[in-house]
């Protein structure tokens, strides 16, 4: 499994090496619903003093799904997005947390944008997420980004959290 997911995670990576960069968004485009699918990989998490590694002690992985509503003038939208997080652990596999990401989102010049998340974790944790992306490749109907997620969470009696993940996925 871990060769799988190694495997996996390169693939993504030389997928997005060979894309092409989104031009200035047309401010004249009317306001539209936007969804999207994606992979986050969790890279390493910090807290109480701690540094864990995602591969260190088995892999999660999550699939953030939502929905964007970009304004008229294209410079934000508001996201919904679902993440359901699955945990890989000694030879077996569940789901651990269910995370829900309501939120802004800011459009910059040639793809970039910038997105401030609220997020409700079904593990009684909360905060925000803070997250950079990029658009990578716009095609006639889809379009493919990248994304840096630091999730900030706080409650249920553990110690601040501050994660760094790496996400990839498509928007249609």
């Amino acid at each position: 499994m871990k060769k799988f997911c190694v495997f996996s995670f390169l693939f993504l990576f030389f997928l997005v090496s060979i894309s092409k960069a989104q031009d200035k968004p047309n401010e004249d485009d009317p306001a539209k619903i936007i969804g999207y699918f994606s992979y986050l990989n969790p890279l390493v998490k910090f807290s109480g003093g701690e540094t864990i590694n995602n591969f260190s002690n088995g892999y999660a992985m999550g699939f953030p799904t939502g929905l964007i509503y970009r304004t008229n003038s294209n410079r934000y939208g508001f996201i919904f997005e679902l993440v359901p997080i699955i945990v890989f652990k000694e030879g077996s596999s569940r789901m651990d947390n269910l995370v829900f990401n309501p939120g802004i989102q800011f459009h910059f010049p040639k793809g970039w944008n910038f997105n401030q998340l609220l997020s409700f974790e079904t593990s009684g944790r909360y905060g925000l997420t803070p997250v950079i992306s990029k658009t990578l490749r716009v095609g006639e109907f889809t379009s493919w980004f990248m994304t840096i997620p630091v999730p900030i969470r706080f409650g249920n009696d553990n110690p601040t959290s501050l994660k760094l993940a790496l996400q990839l996925g498509i928007a249609f």
